[in-house]
């Protein structure tokens, strides 16, 4: 009789971890076939949503988006792009806009879509610059985003990214160009 007890005792965890291991191995299975988790529930497969960061909100952003940023001085206003627009400048401007750019990525705060509503967008007033508004974007110079980019803007959340060589925002002005052209 205390054979049988001490045998029906040890049969119940035995069947517990079984199904903690069961369960454990379908969650595993499951998470591996739904891929990666990506902003907000959606899965992403573009390059424009990779990285470790939270990845804000996909959406229109608002547009036109009416806002006065500091002006930059005539000589560099009426600058153009020196660079040329090729696919390794732009591909280069994408990597720094999505993750190298220290200290932290502008799609914190612009999104990866470049859409002003990024994880940091929410808490700011005015909201960070939508670059996908082709109306908004036809206005300004590229000697202006240039400008915005090296000294920042006051009055709002956008700093001043001093660290960053010539060439290297010249590369996220021609990425943030492609964001407000029209897709196929």
């Amino acid at each position: 009789m205390i054979l049988t007890v001490l045998h029906s005792a040890t049969k119940k965890p035995v069947l517990w971890i079984f199904a903690f291991l069961g369960f454990f191995i379908f969650s595993m299975i499951a998470e591996v076939w739904a891929g990666s988790p990506m902003g907000h529930g959606r899965r992403h497969n573009s390059r424009a949503f990779q990285g470790h960061h939270g990845q804000g909100f996909l959406g229109e952003g608002i547009c036109p988006q009416i806002r006065k940023t500091v002006q930059a001085p005539d000589n560099i206003l009426t600058q153009s792009n020196p660079l040329e627009k090729n696919r390794e400048n732009i591909y280069a401007g994408e990597s720094l806009f999505q993750i190298e750019v220290q200290p932290t990525a502008c799609k914190i705060c612009h999104g990866v879509t470049g859409n002003g509503l990024g994880i940091m967008a929410q808490g700011l007033n005015p909201p960070p610059r939508n670059f996908t508004c082709r109306s908004t974007m036809e206005s300004i110079s590229d000697g202006q985003l240039f400008w915005v980019i090296r000294n920042g803007s006051p009055g709002t959340g956008m700093p001043a990214f001093k660290s960053l060589k010539d060439r290297e925002i010249w590369k996220i002005v021609h990425y943030i160009r492609k964001l407000s052209t029209k897709k196929r």
